[in-house]
């Protein structure tokens, strides 16, 4: 039996949440069932994500990027579908406003053309109203765009699908999947990783986890932690992520005179390990498509803080409390009357847990594919 060729198109950026999705569910598809390439859209100055599509013997193409320059993007896309023919083309995007690659796949190619919707709002926004303005017009001829030429329509949420397509008909939603045992509560690496950050055993140790832009609200996560510190000496907040309100949560750490109570990590590669050295996670985001970094910290038995823009099916256990407002206080009153867990207490999986399971999503959406023929 001849494969099928599958294009899977993506940002993979090394620490992006959609390009873990894709590293986490296409590896468990039939390989002798299909034969995955991929094009990746984003800048990943790590080469991480090239060398991982390497060991998992996929080819991985980096288009100009859009922003970078439009013409050349296009005209790059136009090139690539005119030299190559796919069975699937399995399209990973946030936002709608940069639909002429999926034009062009249609035009040029026979494939079946999957769309998969993983945000609620745009990935970057700008603060000039004009390019908003034009960014929105271009997003909303997206939609209908995606919503006709797509013949598989995907979101990880109600709301991501809104996004993409501007209607639930013919959407399918699919819960975003992880490797349940990876995330599992791990004290020899809590040791190991407090040690590193001379973080004592009594200590209080927050956590935020994300990249810094606005979408993800860390200044709020940094504010609320302020007030807990204030009366909590022992705590640390850890962000781990990089982006451009780096230099602005430094600053407003040293206002409020708690800068010697945070600590970075740029990236990391092993935050499956990071959860268990935490005693609890802030995720304050002000729009998600689905909330993958609250869900994989509960699979840890770690507590969670997070707003009511995560999609509605992140919050399985107890150990993660929803707060459906930005109001500081109310977050404080939270977190003040929080019983944190000891270590014995985060030993185990919350069964609820395994519905989110890696491999029950890879088969559902190879069975959609295989719908598709």
């Amino acid at each position: 039996m001849n494969s099928k060729k599958l294009l899977v198109v993506g940002d993979f950026i090394s620490g992006s949440g959609l390009t873990q999705f894709i590293f986490n569910v296409f590896p468990y598809f039939d390989k002798k069932k299909l034969d995955i390439q991929c094009v990746g859209y984003g800048i990943d100055s790590k080469q991480e994500t090239n060398i991982k599509c390497k060991k998992l013997g996929w080819h991985l193409d980096r288009v100009i990027p859009v922003t970078k320059n439009p013409l050349k993007h296009v005209k790059w896309w136009e090139k690539f579908f005119k030299k190559n023919d796919f069975d699937y083309i399995y399209f990973n995007y946030s936002s709608s406003w940069n639909y002429m690659p999926l034009k062009l796949a249609r035009r040029y190619t026979n494939a079946k053309i999957i769309c998969h919707s993983h945000n609620s709002y745009y990935s970057h926004s700008f603060s000039n109203k004009m390019l908003m303005f034009l960014l929105d017009k271009l997003n909303s001829k997206g939609q209908k765009i995606f919503n006709k030429k797509a013949d598989l329509k995907i979101a990880t949420s109600k709301d991501s699908a809104l996004w993409m397509f501007n209607t639930l008909d013919n959407v399918t939603i699919v819960n975003n999947g992880i490797e349940l045992e990876d995330f599992k509560f791990d004290n020899e690496a809590r040791k190991k990783l407090r040690d590193k950050l001379n973080i004592a055993d009594n200590d209080k140790l927050f956590g935020f986890a994300g990249v810094l832009q606005d979408r993800k609200n860390p200044i709020f996560a940094v504010n609320v932690f302020a007030t807990y510190v204030k009366k909590n000496p022992k705590s640390y907040l850890l962000i781990i992520g990089k982006g451009p309100l780096k230099a602005k949560i430094e600053e407003v750490s040293k206002e409020l005179k708690i800068d010697d109570k945070i600590k970075f990590i740029t990236y990391t590669n092993e935050l499956n390990k990071w959860y268990s050295a935490l005693d609890i996670l802030i995720f304050p985001s002000l729009y998600e498509g689905f909330g993958l970094v609250p869900l994989e910290a509960q699979v840890s038995n770690l507590l969670v803080l997070a707003s009511d823009k995560v999609a509605p099916q992140v919050f399985v256990t107890k150990n993660i409390n929803k707060i459906s407002n930005f109001d500081k206080d109310t977050w404080d009153k939270v977190l003040e009357n929080l019983k944190f867990k000891t270590v014995q207490q985060r030993e185990g999986i919350d069964y609820s847990l395994e519905k989110f399971d890696v491999k029950r999503q890879a088969a559902e959406i190879s069975n959609l594919l295989e719908s598709e023929k």
